[in-house]
């Protein structure tokens, strides 16, 4: 219930705008003992060199009725602003209400630049960088009992992207580096939205950095996909590798896809796998 409630804010937030230039977005993922994660975006062009991105995630991990109140979401808002053709600028920030003892606030300015329309075999290369700051209010325990005080840290991180197109081929990576936390975090306290580049899985738990590659290979009709990460958690001392793949089937103005995610598949007592769909249509 709480999950359609979610879906059904969001509608309402881009319903003013449905008949305006824009990409609506949603995928959600499943996994064992009844985790489910949900992220819809919608992408507005005000056709003044202006684009709006409001955004809204949700995750639960079990399907227990007494977790459901837990359930943690996300609300965010992207703006950008196209300089030129090949410059655009960014502004974003987003909010997580307190759930489970976690509360969250973050926001950042970003830059993408188009080095070119075609650079020998590469089409559309493109180079990508954020900066920005979350800030984190903790006082429970990740098992959900209270913390003896409030634990409070300001993470600042920077986000680094580039993808280009080779014939058929879409190639994209990025690395994501937290630089420092204003208070290193103990092995008591955890954050409840980790997001990986290109996964729609949230996991939990404070991260040092993570690298992540993607690949697709677009035919008329079906484009196969695969993902590979690597991140380390702040208190960790190994990195955890993740991987994704799966086929999207575009008809139209409209693409649908569905895949797998593995997340920690060198440790299998403690690997997680989980089922993906995705559907994307523009207006």
């Amino acid at each position: 219930m709480f999950r359609f409630k979610v879906v059904l804010l969001f509608v309402l937030m881009v319903c003013p705008c449905a008949l305006c230039y824009g990409q609506l977005h949603f995928a959600t993922v499943n996994g064992e003992k009844g985790y489910a994660a949900m992220r819809g975006n919608f992408k507005l062009d005000l056709d003044n060199g202006f684009l709006l991105i409001p955004t809204v995630g949700y995750y639960r991990m079990s399907d227990k009725e007494e977790d459901e109140s837990g359930a943690t979401t996300k609300f965010a808002l992207n703006v950008q602003y196209e300089l030129t053709d090949q410059f655009i600028v960014s502004a974003g920030a987003e909010y997580i209400p307190e759930r489970l003892g976690f509360q969250e606030v973050a926001y950042g300015l970003g830059a993408k630049y188009t080095l070119c329309y075609r650079c020998g075999i590469f089409k559309h290369p493109y180079i990508k960088a954020n900066i920005g700051q979350a800030r984190y209010r903790i006082d429970a325990y990740a098992d959900g009992r209270d913390l003896d005080s409030v634990f409070k840290t300001v993470a600042t991180a920077a986000i680094a992207e580039t993808g280009a197109e080779i014939g058929k081929f879409f190639l994209q990576a990025r690395y994501d580096k937290v630089i420092e936390y204003s208070s290193k975090p103990g092995v008591e306290v955890a954050s409840n939205w980790t997001e990986i580049p290109f996964m729609t899985a949230v996991v939990q738990g404070f991260v040092r950095d993570i690298a992540a590659a993607r690949i697709a290979y677009r035919a008329r009709w079906i484009t196969p996909y695969a993902v590979y990460s690597r991140y380390k958690y702040l208190l960790g001392s190994d990195y955890t590798v993740s991987v994704a793949g799966g086929l999207a089937l575009t008809v139209g103005e409209t693409t649908l896809t569905g895949g797998v995610e593995i997340f920690e598949q060198n440790h299998k007592e403690s690997r997680k796998t989980y089922f993906s769909l995705s559907a994307s249509t523009k207006f």
